[in-house]
């Protein structure tokens, strides 16, 4: 502020100017003093001409100890130095200048933003230099704090054990850790950027176009959401070509994309072998399953051969035995004899029966069940036999070949839709070397050699794919529900006999099945012409004759029926039940009158088992007899209670039916 006195400037109005001067100097020293930023001036020889109270507090001195005194007084000397030269330079350039200093105190270094600023005097020339300060500490403290921070995440990111990679928003990827060029091979120069990336990890453009959508989708739904980015599962292609599986995932922060590879190679390999040791587990259920699928075809073919035998037998015996019709049933009756043995050999390939292998000449085998092949197949469907000219022998169990031909046919005939039509079974010899046995659908694949095969060809519905690889899970059909097609049972003689199995199938082409089995040079007599001696039929011709009320339960209608005739034959009235809980009521109601129980295993609503307990809790001292396909020695383990009396295995003639009637009943 500048004062011109005038002629007519009084000297109280000069007095009034002075007092309004030191009056607005005081208040510019005021609002300097109680300034928060420190502020200071020099002269040009480096004395301190003012300094604020902020200022003494941020050197640590009082202020009285700092004006007039120079530079040097109050800093060390190198750092005195630094800070006059900066000053010196504004004293004789008259231009102002911004620095960042530090200033060392016992108590921490603080820092401040400084602005030199050049203060004239009279003719214009710089008189002094006036510093002011901003105290720039917490901020210097919060940029190493996030320094620190980003420091320590880079670290982080660099000694990770997951893949990552920092990317930004324009594709530039700015950090890829050791770890990812571990995993990958490639490096920053490799891939400087994410089309760099796409090309070389995703060769193929079809995939890389795939995955480029659908990663560039998960990433916007993240930024979008505030949320990380889905794992995704891809298959990343290496430097070196090789392919890994790798779960990609992320989270986008700020203007970046933190991404995370984990590589899953080994754990899916782990899983693909965990997988595998399941199916060798599920195979083993399933051999299981064969052994309850063997039952329950047993226990049904028993009842179905119970009725056939039963009615042949009660035939029989109206019949003079040296008529014709007579014969006819007998040898009826020895054929069926041959189905008992096939149910009773059922088992053998679960490990539940042996095998009576022996030289088998197959097509003689096919020969002499010609006839109820045809029967198999139906009406409506012709079978051709095309067998060898030769006569091929194979070392096997006649029951068990049996079983295979039945099943194959079976199977052809369910799946033929448009009748009539023709199954073929062809017989013959094959040279099978590795590559051809290879092809095996067994898990044992045979040495190579000389093959006798046994081939049955449809023209039905033929099968797809998917059913193809459950052709042979028991009880599978895709005809309806609770039928198995015995494909199964096939698999399992098959492996028993050291053979291989082909099939070639295609919907609407149908089904072709072949069998191979080793060949056999031996030359053995053939077991299939010899005679069959019937059951003797007179051994209780002499006993005393029976008589009382029996009880016969079965859940078979004709079952039930012959039974009953059987039993009245024996010499008992009869009473019947279809099923457990009917034969319960049966017997409460007539307990007085019932002399003995004649009671299936195998039945709906109640079991035998049961039945059989609550029979024995209305009367303890009741004959029971109990009948099943099952052996009597897998049952014991089923009997929690009282014992039946006596057991009779399904399919059964009169005479064992009526020794072991006369058994139970003559019993003490």
């Amino acid at each position: 502020m500048k004062f011109k006195l005038s002629q007519r400037t009084t000297k109280i109005e000069l007095i009034r100017e002075l007092q309004e001067l030191q009056l607005i100097k005081n208040e510019y020293r005021q609002l300097l003093d109680e300034s928060s930023d420190p502020i200071f001036a020099f002269y040009p020889d480096g004395r301190y001409r003012y300094v604020n109270q902020a200022f003494a507090n941020g050197v640590g001195r009082e202020r009285v100890n700092i004006i007039g005194k120079k530079i040097w007084d109050v800093f060390s000397r190198d750092e005195a130095d630094k800070r006059f030269a900066l000053v010196k330079w504004v004293f004789e350039n008259g231009q102002t200048r911004i620095i960042e200093v530090r200033v060392p105190r016992p108590d921490g270094d603080r820092f401040y933003v400084t602005t030199v600023k050049p203060i004239s005097g009279i003719g214009g020339a710089v008189a002094s230099v006036i510093c002011i300060s901003k105290d720039i500490t917490e901020r210097k403290k919060g940029e190493k704090a996030l320094q620190e921070g980003k420091d320590l995440l880079a670290e982080i990111i660099e000694l990770s054990p997951i893949s990552m990679a920092i990317v930004s928003m324009d594709g530039t990827i700015e950090q890829i850790n050791r770890r990812a060029i571990e995993t990958f091979g490639y490096s920053p120069d490799d891939i400087p950027n994410m089309e760099r990336w796409w090309a070389q990890a995703y060769p193929d453009e079809s995939y890389r176009a795939e995955v480029f959508a659908q990663w560039m989708g998960l990433v916007g739904k993240a930024i979008a959401e505030k949320s990380e980015i889905e794992r995704s599962e891809y298959r990343v292609t290496c430097k070196d070509g090789t392919v890994k599986t790798t779960l990609i995932f992320g989270i986008p922060v700020s203007d970046k994309v933190f991404v995370m590879f984990d590589d899953i190679t080994e754990r899916k390999r782990a899983e693909e072998e965990r997988l595998q040791l399941e199916q060798q587990f599920l195979q083993a259920q399933k051999l299981e399953s064969l052994g309850i699928m063997a039952g329950g075809i047993a226990h049904d073919f028993n009842n179905l051969l119970q009725s056939i035998l039963g009615n042949m037998e009660l035939a029989a015996r109206t019949l003079p035995q040296n008529s014709d019709p007579h014969k006819y049933i007998t040898r009826a009756l020895n054929s069926g004899q041959a189905a008992v043995h096939l149910t009773s050999l059922m088992l053998a390939y679960v490990g539940k029966g042996f095998l009576a292998k022996k030289d088998l000449d197959l097509n003689e085998l096919v020969r002499v069940n010609a006839d109820m092949l045809k029967t198999t197949v139906g009406s409506a469907i012709s079978l051709e036999l095309s067998l060898s000219q030769e006569s091929p022998k194979i070392l096997a169990d006649e029951a068990q070949i049996q079983q295979v031909i039945m099943n194959l046919l079976t199977n052809a005939a369910e799946s033929i839709e448009k009748q009539p039509s023709i199954i073929r079974l062809t017989t013959g010899i094959q040279n099978c070397d590795q590559a051809c046995l290879a092809a095996s659908l067994l898990d044992k694949k045979p040495e190579p050699g000389r093959y006798v095969f046994l081939e049955i060809s449809d023209t039905g519905c033929g099968m797809s794919a998917e059913t193809m690889k459950r052709l042979f899970d028991p009880f599978f059909t895709t005809k309806f529900t609770g039928r198995g097609l015995g494909m199964s049972a096939v698999m399992g003689i098959m492996k028993s006999h050291d053979g291989a199995l082909f099939v070639q199938s295609a919907p609407g082409k149908g089904t072709t099945f072949r069998t191979l089995f080793p060949a056999s040079e031996a030359t053995l007599p053939n077991m299939l012409q010899q005679d069959r001696t019937p059951p003797a039929e007179n051994s209780t011709a002499a006993e005393k004759a029976l008589s009382g009320v029996a009880l016969v339960v079965d859940d078979e209608k004709n079952v039930l029926r012959t039974c009953k005739k059987m039993v009245e034959l024996c010499g008992f009235s009869v009473i019947t039940a279809r099923d457990g809980i009917e034969a319960v009521s049966q017997f409460r109601e007539h307990a007085e009158e019932i002399d003995v129980v004649l009671l299936d295993l195998t039945m709906p609503n109640m079991d035998g088992i049961a039945a059989m307990n609550e029979i024995y809790s209305i009367s303890p001292n009741v004959k029971l007899i109990l009948s099943s396909g099952f052996n009597k020695d897998e049952l014991s383990d089923r009997f929690t209670g009282q014992a039946p009396s006596g057991f009779i295995r399904k399919p059964y003639g009169m005479t064992v039916l009526e020794t072991e009637l006369r058994r139970v009943m003559l019993a003490e």
